[in-house]
């Protein structure tokens, strides 16, 4: 408590820095509207403010988003005194839109409970496979993670794809991806799981939050590869999975090897085999050496010569099993790709097909889905139009 005398403005000051210490206003949230928004070195300064009052704040770090005037936002920092210029202010860690508070405060409550059950421990985790021969993607058929997926996967190292189409958005989508896990699960060729979507709002990413996919992806037997939005979105599917991948294209980098590197392994084997029988030849040759006797080491020779002769007919063989093993790898990827290329869902639209999706995303399949005047997606091979629907009778 301050007594009656007087006070250097240092001293009372730093009484009020104490004070705000003392209250240990840390790690809290605080949602407001910003204001008089500016950088500076490399440093974000602006106000929170809402209809009585405004807080003074900074950011050292670079935000998520991108952060302008009039923008309502959920801050995360403690509240601390700036001695040399007399205020206080709040030093930002966090920031995220506002509206979202709710949701947000949900996640972290989740994500501490699955924490504590034990769903991220790394004790749990699964190895991929080196090279898996069939691999299970499950995300929408419509958005543009499956295509970078099979692109990146057709590149590196082609193997047979089984997509499970599924919302990855909005009401039911969580139910979708946990149900399509288990049926993966439930095949007995699937090596290895890739789930995900591309980016989007902390709202789209929702479904990958949900509790019902975090056990899903606990319970799978099959390693899973999380692969939600963008390197910079975290999910708590991300934190249970066996593997976390920055976005989907990643993920297929992750899932198969560089056809390149796995001939180059191959052919590293067969030199160190080549070296391996070099030198037993010189540990052969080293051994004669130590014998005086001709006739013995005419002998010796004679069957040195006989063994080097069998070991180079065995390199002639091994040098062709190896170089046969990669004709059949390549036979195999020819073979996958083709039947890759004739399973696409897109390879009909190139056929002069077209797919049509009604507003709610869904494949129009009777007369009894939409009404006259409804609007339809009409997808072709290289675009989309929207149609009206002027008339409509069943055959």
């Amino acid at each position: 408590m301050l007594n009656k005398k007087i006070y250097g403005v240092s001293e009372i000051t730093g009484f009020i820095k104490d004070a705000i210490d003392n209250a240990s206003l840390r790690d809290i949230w605080i949602e407001g509207e910003i204001s008089n928004f500016r950088k500076a070195a490399g440093n974000y300064f602006f106000y929170l403010k809402d209809e009585f009052s405004i807080l003074r704040c900074v950011m050292f770090s670079v935000p998520d988003i991108e952060l302008k005037d009039g923008m309502k936002v959920l801050t995360k920092g403690e509240i601390r005194v700036y001695e040399r210029r007399g205020y206080y202010q709040l030093y930002v860690r966090e920031i995220k839109r506002s509206g979202i508070g709710e949701l947000f405060l949900k996640y972290l409550e989740l994500k501490k409970k699955l924490e504590k059950e034990g769903l991220f421990d790394e004790s749990h985790k699964k190895p991929l496979p080196w090279l898996p021969n069939k691999i299970g993607v499950i995300t929408s058929v419509d958005g543009a993670a499956i295509k970078d997926i099979i692109k990146v996967i057709r590149k590196r190292f082609p193997v047979h794809i089984v997509l499970y189409p599924v919302r990855v958005q909005g009401d039911g989508a969580a139910a979708e991806i946990a149900n399509a896990i288990e049926k993966m699960n439930a095949r007995k060729d699937i090596d290895v799981i890739i789930v995900g979507r591309g980016g989007g709002s902390w709202e789209d990413l929702w479904a990958f939050n949900e509790e019902i996919v975090a056990r899903a992806i606990y319970n799978s037997k099959i390693p899973i590869i999380s692969a939600v939005g963008h390197e910079r979105d975290y999910t708590i599917a991300d934190f249970v999975a066996d593997m976390r991948a920055p976005a989907p294209s990643a993920a297929a980098e992750m899932v198969v090897p560089d056809m390149r590197d796995v001939e180059a392994r191959l052919f590293s084997m067969v030199a160190r085999m080549e070296g391996a029988v070099r030198n037993r030849v010189e540990m052969m040759r080293g051994r004669m050496d130590m014998f005086n006797e001709e006739r013995f080491l005419r002998g010796m020779k004679r069957v040195v010569s006989r063994n080097e002769e069998n070991l180079n007919r065995l390199k002639e063989m091994l040098i062709f099993l190896v170089k046969r093993k990669v004709e059949v790898l390549r036979e195999n990827i020819e073979m996958l790709t083709r039947v890759l290329d004739s399973s696409s869902p897109y390879k009909a639209l190139e056929r002069g097909y077209a797919m049509v999706m009604l507003s709610n995303n869904e494949i129009f399949k009777s007369v009894d889905d939409v009404d006259v005047g409804d609007v339809v997606r009409v997808r072709v091979k290289d675009g989309e139009t929207k149609c009206q629907v002027k008339e409509k009778k069943k055959i």
